[in-house]
């Protein structure tokens, strides 16, 4: 097949495709008909790097945040929504997961508190 300077194939609006063939070929990596699995994964990997979690995880990937941290971000998430920038969605399980962040870390602290009196206890009043 010659070498084309436009992709041969035709876009979603039926308009020809503006892309730039690969070499030797007479179409673009989106519509080479030999390359669909690698299409398939591009758009996978394009999908995920956009994922609300990478981009969680990437900004916050510095282990747990204390109080205030969860505060900011609740507070940042609700102004977000109230401008439009964050979805309802997004905020919900931003609310959840601050929620389940503080029981859990009261639960640890009521734990930490509990095993502390305990180890004062006499020994003799454990074992009852």
């Amino acid at each position: 097949m010659q070498n084309a300077t436009r992709c041969h194939a035709t876009n979603q609006s039926g308009d020809p495709c503006s892309a730039t063939p690969l070499p030797g070929q007479g179409w673009c990596v989106w519509h080479h008909p030999d390359r669909a699995e690698a299409r398939r994964e591009m758009s996978r990997k394009g999908g995920l790097a956009k994922r609300n979690t990478i981009r969680a995880r990437k900004k916050y990937a510095e282990g747990a945040l204390d109080s205030d941290q969860i505060l900011g971000l609740v507070g940042t998430t609700l102004v977000g929504v109230l401008s439009g920038r964050i979805s309802p969605g997004v905020a919900n399980a931003v609310a959840a997961l601050a929620r389940t962040s503080i029981v859990v870390r009261e639960a640890v602290e009521v734990e930490e508190r509990l095993a502390a009196l305990e180890a004062v206890l006499p020994t003799n009043r454990r074992a009852s």
